[in-house]
């Protein structure tokens, strides 16, 4: 079987001069399975891997004060940038396999280690809880890292859009069936469409944390599935040159950041406006913003489920720079409904930025397509940590709709939005070139 040659002067090109893939079409679809699967999976435990609400219910109902409750979110947010140090110190791809069932075999053990400690040893509880955020922060990063590596040398542009649909559009349905199995588990009620009886505490907390071993157990045998691309001799190596010519080539590609520009602004814009789009839900309804959680995550899930197809049909059968955008346009649709529908339509806003989260998905789609082969790990693990540049934004927001209004601080979402969809629709190429 040829593999993919990792010198990008060497890569063969299509007619509009975009890479291709030496892998056979065998290989390709096995790689685009593991992404699959294992991101579906990870849809599935978002429960207990998306760490913020469970983690900090849990300290509170056991009496922990509201401080320690919050903390493991921002130990999540700290280690999360630890991936930056992991590619360093590992860059080549021969490490990738190896990077992958290390990943899973710590995420599976922390979990198994929180449930243990629930009935075991309650006084050490905090710690642990704590710790698991810090190690699924360290480990989202780098499964995020190795497998965006492994569809963007292990696959043509054209089965990576293929990848993204399917994988996008699947993978909020797991979510969704997450949520509804730890509603269930917690307090047996699901938005009053399904009950049952819940587990008592705390077995309800060591199964949910129990049960992401054997989930990890799956991603990890995924794993040897995959057909990793072959190392070269271009390959960074681990030392400071080549730290700071993989950071030259990065923050030196114009491509890259312009599309970095538009990632960071339609995060800003779509994303973290969230927060005061749920609390408007008292000025649209005349009811309680918690009244309406069940539904706003149902519409977030299942919108992005659908558009999940949809946008990888855009990249498929037109360029990388369209979905990338139309997730930015859609992010400015669902602002522009809350602004202008009112009563309990306007919760359907709530879909529109659903949709528009895969923002994520697409533009990091076009960095990959602008990166060298032997850069896609790393420049992935840099676009991570450039969120940290707009995690100040629902407080600059809170402050805005504190003084002005919630309506004021959606038109400075908005306004936000149309900068990014501007600079993508304008500025950058219909398709990525790598340099």
């Amino acid at each position: 079987m040829k593999q993919i040659d990792d010198d990008p002067s060497q890569q063969p090109m299509s007619a509009d001069r975009t890479p291709t893939t030496q892998f056979s079409d065998h290989a390709q679809r096995r790689n685009s399975l593991v992404f699959i699967l294992n991101n579906s999976i990870g849809y599935f435990v978002a429960p207990v891997f998306y760490v913020g609400v469970l983690h900090a219910a849990i300290l509170s109902s056991l009496g922990f004060s509201d401080t320690v409750s919050n903390l493991p979110e921002s130990v999540y947010m700290w280690t999360s940038m630890l991936s930056v140090l992991i590619v360093w110190m590992w860059p080549s791809t021969r490490h990738l396999r190896r990077m992958l069932v290390i990943n899973y075999a710590c995420k599976g053990i922390s979990g198994v280690i929180a449930a243990v400690l629930f009935f075991t040893a309650p006084q050490w509880l905090a710690i642990g809880i704590i710790t698991h955020a810090g190690v699924i922060g360290v480990t989202n990063g780098v499964a995020t890292m190795c497998l965006w590596e492994l569809i963007g040398r292990g696959m043509s542009p054209a089965r990576r859009g293929w990848t993204l649909g399917i994988t996008f559009g699947v993978g909020p349905v797991f979510a969704v069936l997450g949520s509804c199995a730890s509603q269930l588990i917690l307090n047996g009620n699901f938005l009053d469409l399904i009950h049952m009886t819940p587990l008592e505490k705390p077995w309800s907390y060591v199964v949910l944390f129990g049960v992401t071993a054997p989930a990890m157990g799956v991603s990890l045998a995924n794993v040897f599935l995959a057909q990793i691309p072959k190392a070269s001799s271009s390959e960074p190596g681990t030392s400071l040159a080549g730290i700071l010519l993989g950071l030259r080539q990065y923050f030196t590609n114009r491509l890259i950041i312009i599309a970095v520009v538009g990632f960071l602004l339609t995060s800003a814009g779509g994303n973290m406006i969230l927060n005061n789009l749920a609390l408007y839900v008292r000025d649209a309804t005349g009811e309680l913003p918690e009244s309406y959680t069940g539904t706003q995550l149902a519409l977030r899930f299942g919108c992005k489920s659908l558009f999940g197809f949809v946008l990888g049909w855009m990249a498929v059968r037109y360029n990388a720079k369209t979905p990338a955008l139309a997730t930015t346009l859609m992010c400015i649709a669902g602002v522009v409904w809350a602004l202008v529908v009112p009563g309990k339509w306007y919760l359907f806003s709530f879909g529109l930025l659903g949709a528009g989260e895969l923002y994520y998905v697409y533009y990091l789609n076009y960095i990959v397509g602008c990166s060298a082969p032997e850069r896609i790990r790393e420049n992935t693990a840099y676009t991570n940590v450039m969120l940290v540049t707009v995690s100040l934004m629902p407080l600059i927001y809170g402050a805005i709709s504190d003084n002005f209004g919630l309506r004021v601080s959606f038109v400075t979402a908005l306004g936000i939005l149309l900068v990014a969809a501007l600079l993508t629709m304008l500025v950058l190429p219909r398709e990525p070139v790598p340099r």
